[in-house]
Parts: C-alpha cells; sequence; structure tokens
C-alpha cells in the first residue's frame, strides 16, 4: 500500500495543505519541536483506524477557531488501484463525523483497514514498563484494520461501557435503578467477550514466531510468551462471556462505589514473559527495546499476510532514540515499505530518502537526500 496524496483541511496546526509523495519507500517530515510533524501522522492513523493515536478528542482536533476538519487521501494498493479515502467531523452547528470511500458516505468503521498501517510512536520505546493502554491499544488498532467483525464489536462495548458508567455514577447519586444494570451487563459481557477473543487469538499468533523473531535482533532466550492478563482462563465465547457475567456482577459493589466499571478488556493488559520471568522486570532498556522492534515486525507481518497488502508504516520522532544498531536493523527491515518519519535532527545513512521540511504550518518538499544534521 502506498499513500500517494494527502489534503488536511483545518486539521490540528493546519489550515489547508495538500501533499502529493512520490515513488520513494522513505519519507522524512522534519522540523523543529510542535512545526506540526506528527499533526500528519495523527491524520494517516485517523483515515487508518478511525482514531487519533494519541488518544485525541474529535473537538481538539479540529483548528483553532473552525467547527470542522477535513482528512482526505489518495492511496494505491500493491495491485495499483487507487482509492480516496476522507473523514470530515465537525463540531457544530451539530456534533457528527462521517467517512467517505470514493466519495461514497459510510460509517467511519467501514474505512478501518483501507489504509493499513503500523504506528511506532515515543511511548512504544517504553511498551513494557509504561502504561497497560498503550498496550491495549497496540491490540486494538491492529485487529481493527485486519476484522471489521472486531471493529464493530470494539466499537459496541465501548459505547455499552459509556451507558453502564453513567448508570453506575446515576445510581451512586440515588437518582438510578440498580436493577437496570442487568440489561447492560448481558451487553457488555457479549460484547467484552468477542473483544477479549480477539486480543486472546492475536496474541497466540504473533506468539507463533516472536522467539524467532528476537533471536534475529541478537537476543538468545528461550521460552517466551505472550501471556495475557484478565479475571478468568476461558478460551471460547460463550466462556468468557459466562465469566465477565459473573465477575460484572461479582464486583457490582466496588463499581458503584467508584462509579465506573472495573470489569472487562478495557481493563486488561498483557505482556512477555521469558523462562518465566516477565521481561520488565529483569530485562535492560536496551533489551525491551529489542523486544518492541521485534513487536513492530510482527505486526507488519501479520497485517501483510491478513490483508494482503504492505501496511504504510508511521514512525514518529522514535528514529533518534534507538542506537545505530537498532537503527540498522529497523530500516533494513522495512524495505520495500512505505515509510513516513519524523524527526528534529534528519537520518543519518539514509541518501534515497524524500526530505519534507515542516513548519509554520507548511510542509516543503526538499527533494532527495539524508535532511538537516545528517
Amino acid at each position: 500500500m502506498r499513500v500517494t496524496s494527502l489534503s488536511l483541511q483545518q486539521f490540528r496546526s493546519y489550515t489547508a495543505l495538500d501533499l502529493v509523495f512520490g515513488d520513494g519507500d522513505l519519507h522524512v517530515l522534519q522540523g523543529a519541536n510542535a512545526a506540526g510533524k506528527t499533526n500528519l501522522l495523527e491524520a494517516f492513523s485517523l483515515l487508518s483506524t478511525g482514531r487519533s493515536f494519541l488518544g485525541v478528542e474529535e473537538d481538539h482536533l479540529i483548528a483553532w477557531g473552525h467547527m470542522y476538519y477535513r482528512i482526505r487521501a489518495t492511496v494505491r494498493s500493491d495491485a495499483r488501484e487507487t482509492q480516496t479515502i476522507e473523514i470530515v467531523s465537525q463540531s457544530a452547528p451539530r456534533r457528527q463525523r462521517a467517512g467517505f470511500l470514493n466519495d461514497v458516505r459510510m460509517p467511519i468503521g467501514r474505512l478501518t483497514g483501507m489504509l493499513p498501517a503500523v504506528t511506532f510512536l515515543p511511548q512504544d520505546l517504553e511498551l513494557f514498563s509504561g502504561s497497560p493502554a498503550r498496550r491495549r491499544d497496540l491490540l486494538n488498532d491492529l485487529l481493527v484494520q485486519v476484522a471489521p467483525e472486531f471493529s464493530a464489536h470494539l466499537q459496541t462495548y465501548q459505547k455499552v461501557l459509556k451507558q453502564r458508567n453513567a448508570l453506575l455514577k446515576k445510581i451512586r447519586e440515588g437518582t438510578g435503578r440498580e436493577q437496570d444494570l442487568t440489561v447492560w451487563d448481558d451487553a457488555l459481557a457479549r460484547e467484552g467477550a468477542a473483544v477479549t477473543l480477539g486480543h486472546v487469538e492475536l496474541l497466540k499468533v504473533l506468539q507463533c514466531t516472536l522467539e524467532e523473531e528476537l533471536h534475529a535482533l541478537g537476543e538468545a532466550w528461550r521460552q517466551v510468551e505472550l501471556l495475557y492478563d484478565r479475571h478468568g482462563r476461558a478460551t471460547t465465547f460463550e466462556g468468557i462471556e459466562s465469566e465477565l457475567k459473573h465477575d460484572l456482577l461479582h464486583f457490582r459493589e466496588r463499581d458503584l462505589l467508584i462509579g465506573t466499571t472495573t470489569i472487562g478488556p478495557h481493563r486488561h493488559d498483557w505482556r512477555i514473559d521469558v523462562e518465566g520471568r516477565e521481561l520488565a522486570t529483569f530485562a535492560s532498556r536496551g533489551q525491551q527495546r529489542t523486544a518492541v522492534l521485534a513487536l513492530l515486525f510482527l505486526q507488519v507481518s501479520y497485517m501483510e499476510v491478513r490483508r494482503g497488502e504492505k501496511p504504510v508504516i508511521l514512525l514518529d520522532d522514535v528514529f533518534s532514540e534507538l542506537d545505530h544498531v537498532h537503527q540498522e536493523r529497523l530500516m533494513t527491515s522495512l524495505k520495500g515499505h512505505q515509510v513516513l518519519l519524523t524527526t528534529t535532527h534528519g537520518v543519518p545513512g539514509v541518501s534515497s530518502a524524500t526530505v519534507w521540511e515542516v513548519g509554520g504550518g507548511k510542509v516543503m518538499e526538499q527533494g532527495v537526500g539524508l535532511g538537516r544534521g545528517a
């Protein structure tokens, strides 16, 4: 898959922007901090997964002083077929959001995966020591792009979760009825089982070649496992649904006390164990980054197999955080993919990149070269 053009209107720091990307694999978006580089990758992430990879609310994506944003990209498949993908979101006079595929309107959820992309963020370098939320996002962002049914279940789960939390707060304030929780518990267990099963099955697939990938990156670890942390041990939809129903009832008093739902895949986590020890507890910072790179490469391979397309790679200011060995491994492994990379200092050792200078709400192509600071 290749992005051939990007158009932004009133999105983040860009009032209006039109870019055309050539056939080169590597595009370096360079500029000072807060120049708007990450905003460009964020636009691609919205087209790819339907959400900002920074978790930003819709209203904050609209440029200051405006009431809507528009993101439009033209993409070309590996089979040379061209499509346009577009998202329009407005805050007034009525909040609404719409997607368009080849100018035909459709729900945003149906656009996910039309631009397959894998994202590597600065916080991913601390993936195993950081927040569980990012680890959950990694699984969800991968699955929504390859499994439309998972995307539908995740969206419904999030809506039901919001409704249940609202009812919990009403009950705590004395304006809601506890018996009304049953219908939301049933719905949350049903949709949560589908989301949980998706997570469990994805981790099983990634584990199949994780140890091999780590060995290729220089780590001779054995008995490497990807483990999913949750209440219960069921591995079928029916079993997981039953466990979630039981847990929602069992922990209802706690949920009522604090006014939020504490059970379900929105609270689950996952980790890597090596010979029975959790990676985050013994691995050095460099070893953890090696594991992160291994997972990045596995995501790329998984999406390529499931989608039948090479995903676009979005690297947000992570290159300078890697040592020379990891930089080389990263660029070697991503050959043949379109890579959009942000940086403040250029990319040393790369002579074939198309360099773009970002700043002041503008993006100017500088031609092919190493970029500033190389």
